[in-house]
This record gives C-alpha cells, structure tokens and sequence, in this order.
C-alpha cells in the first residue's frame, strides 16, 4: 500500500510540475486523457488517477464530467499561495520554510493556550493521540502531522493564521516527499511522536510559554534533521 501511495504521490508532483514549473499546460487548458498520461509518464492508470484526485483536492485541477481535466483558471495561486514554486534549491526552500514557522508557530501557541474553547483542546488532544498512533504503527503520517499543527492555527482564532499553516505545512511536506529528502521521515518520527506530546499538554494546561518552548524545540529539530 505504501509503495502505491508513493507512486501517485510522485505522479501528482510531476503533472503538477508540468503546470507550475514547466509550463506545459497552460491555466483551462485540458490534460491529455488518463490513458495518454499513463503512457508518457510511465505509470498506470490507477495511479495517474489518484494523482487527479490529489491535484483536484488542491485545486490545481478540475474535472468535468464527459469533457475531460482540465487545468484551474488560477493554478498558481492555488496551489502555491507564496509564489516559490519555481525556485529550483527545495534544500533552501526547506529551511526557509522551517525558518518562518520557527517564527511564527511558538507565538501561534500562546495565541492558542489564551482564546482556544475547551473543544478546541480536546480535538488538539485527539489530532495528538491520531499522529502517534499512526506513528507507531509506521505509517506516513504527514497527513496527521499537518491535521495537528492545524488544529492548533484554527484554535488561535485568528483567521490568517487559520489559512497560512496548512499552507506552510502542505508545501514542507511536497518537499519532503521528493528524493531530496527520502530519509527525513524517519528522522522525523521521534521528533513528532515526542514533541506533539509535549505541546499538546502544554496547551491542555493552558501553559502559553512552555507550550511556545515545546514548539520552538519541535521546528528547530524538524529543521536539524533535515541537514
């Protein structure tokens, strides 16, 4: 399963490469059809179809039924909302992004452990417990590690934070998942299994500075394990 996940995963980076970066397609114009995708890009059908699902998600793509799929009016600023998409040092790239959230995230949690509703700590409490099941069970947990740090940005109440982690996360994590990095998951499981922990009781306590330390530590470690 996992092996398949990373085949479409691969797939969905390319065709969006095509859009982004390379320039093959153009904003509404149409794909070539799931049969043509397959044979230029070397994979199956089944997977050139989860990668649509994956870019429609996103929306860098949609689909209309009985007239094909087709590129989004607006692709850039979909699916690459800060405009970095076409620089080429994703190791720079990275560590930019790392850099920001070492910045922004500790205060994000004292915003947190100040306006968060006692529902919106127990749903912090459950995306923590989510992300180390997963973990333990060893899964790629990307999905529950950005669903966490998600959480967290929503309970701050503040709606650009609301909109700019997920954001940040997603585009960490689509570097991540290139070659570049193909370690940097395991490097990371200990960091998130430990740290989400930390913060999420932090957070239950309402402890603004040590749950903001636990953060700051989490992102610096995040950003040591990928050198």
């Amino acid at each position: 399963m996992s092996e398949f996940v990373t085949v479409s995963t691969n797939v969905a980076r390319r065709i969006s490469d095509r859009i982004l970066l390379e320039k093959l397609y153009a904003a509404n114009e149409k794909l070539p059809n799931e049969h043509e995708l397959a044979q230029e890009l070397g994979v199956s059908r089944t997977s050139i179809r989860e990668a649509v699902k994956t870019l429609v998600a996103r929306g860098l793509l949609r689909v209309e039924r009985g007239r094909g799929t087709f590129v989004a009016p607006h692709p850039h600023s979909q699916d690459d909302p800060f405009g970095v998409a076409h620089l080429e040092d994703q190791k720079k790239l990275a560590a930019q992004w790392f850099e920001m959230r070492l910045i922004m995230e500790p205060s994000i949690v004292r915003l947190t452990c100040e306006r968060a509703t006692d529902e919106e700590i127990r749903t912090i409490l459950e995306t923590e417990k989510e992300s180390a099941a997963i973990i333990e069970q060893n899964k790629d947990f990307s999905h529950a590690d950005q669903k966490f740090h998600a959480a967290i940005a929503k309970a701050a109440h503040n709606d650009i934070i609301e909109r700019m982690i997920p954001a940040i996360t997603n585009a960490i994590q689509d570097i991540l998942r290139t070659s570049v990095y193909s370690g940097s998951q395991e490097r990371s499981r200990e960091n998130a299994l430990i740290n989400h922990r930390m913060i999420a009781r932090f957070i239950e306590q309402r402890d603004a500075e040590g749950g903001a330390m636990a953060m700051y530590y989490h992102i610096r470690k995040g950003m040591l394990d990928l050198r």
